[in-house]
């Protein structure tokens, strides 16, 4: 497996992840058991992702697609949502559908910047 054309890269990246990294790991994973080529294919995809798809207005024509890792993508998103949530675990953790110790290994993994241990009501923890 050499990894995803084009189109699918942008079904993927147009599909907002209800489900979130759970999710895209199974359809990634379905794709590859399912397709018969060296790449998975916009038609490898279920229907719902195949239909939401939304060209990224940093991809031109010809340009090569960033295609990175299940386990970048994942980085990338914590770390957007820690940020969004001006660096509050406990909010970002219930975002993310994760428990706070998970994130508290996942944002140390990561090199995340100082998190915020305030609670609800600001207090300490």
């Amino acid at each position: 497996m050499r990894g995803l054309s084009r189109v699918a890269a942008e079904c993927l990246l147009g599909y907002p992840w209800p489900g979130n990294v759970r999710e895209l790991q199974n359809c990634i994973e379905r794709a590859v058991a399912l397709t018969m080529r060296e790449e998975v294919g916009a038609e490898d995809l279920p229907e719902h992702v195949r239909a939401r798809r939304r060209p990224r207005p940093a991809l031109a024509a010809g340009e090569p697609v960033d295609l990175v890792s299940l386990e970048e993508v994942e980085r990338r998103h914590i770390l957007r949502v820690f940020e969004a949530v001006g660096r509050n675990q406990r909010r970002a953790a219930q975002l993310l559908g994760i428990d706070r110790k998970t994130l508290a290994g996942k944002l140390a993994r990561y090199g995340a910047p100082e998190a915020s241990r305030r609670g609800a009501r600001g207090r300490r923890r």
